[in-house]
């Protein structure tokens, strides 16, 4: 009798370890986690979240030449597609190339902007009218 209890007792006392495995391995599954915040589609500082007088620095591809001093860009992160440039620095880069334009955001105005950008006729403008544009204090084009 004495050796069998011998082989018993070190079996009843692994007993405890085996439940626990046991039981943590047949345990419900753990509720699904919560998916992380949303990450907005547009970053803060693009264009569609700019407001008028902030600073903005963005790449995109030149759609158009209007005059030497305004041309617009096309990027499909841009609201309609598009975006008027003003610069009074050299002349403006020819289309497709890329370009980096660092600038302010301005509601532009034909008639309050044309003589100091020397914009010519009012209507290659019209579809910015009222919109936003940026005028470029640096502008970087790429090869």
């Amino acid at each position: 009798m004495g050796g069998r209890h011998r082989r018993v007792r070190p079996a009843l006392a692994t007993l405890p370890a085996l439940v626990l495995l046991a039981t943590g391995c047949t345990s419900p599954p753990a509720a699904p986690q919560p998916s992380p915040e949303p990450v907005p589609t547009t970053r803060p500082g693009t264009v569609a979240r700019a407001e008028v007088g902030d600073r903005l620095t963005m790449t995109a591809a030149v759609d158009r030449i209007i005059t030497d001093t305004a041309f617009v860009v096309r990027d499909e992160d841009l609201t309609g597609g598009i975006l008027l440039v003003l610069t009074t620095g050299p002349s403006a880069p020819a289309a497709p190339q890329l370009v980096t334009v660092r600038g302010t955001v301005i509601r532009f105005s034909h008639g309050a902007l044309s003589a100091r950008y020397r914009l010519g006729s009012p209507e290659p403008y019209r579809a910015f009218e009222g919109g936003r544009a940026l005028v470029a204090q640096d502008l970087k084009v790429w090869q």
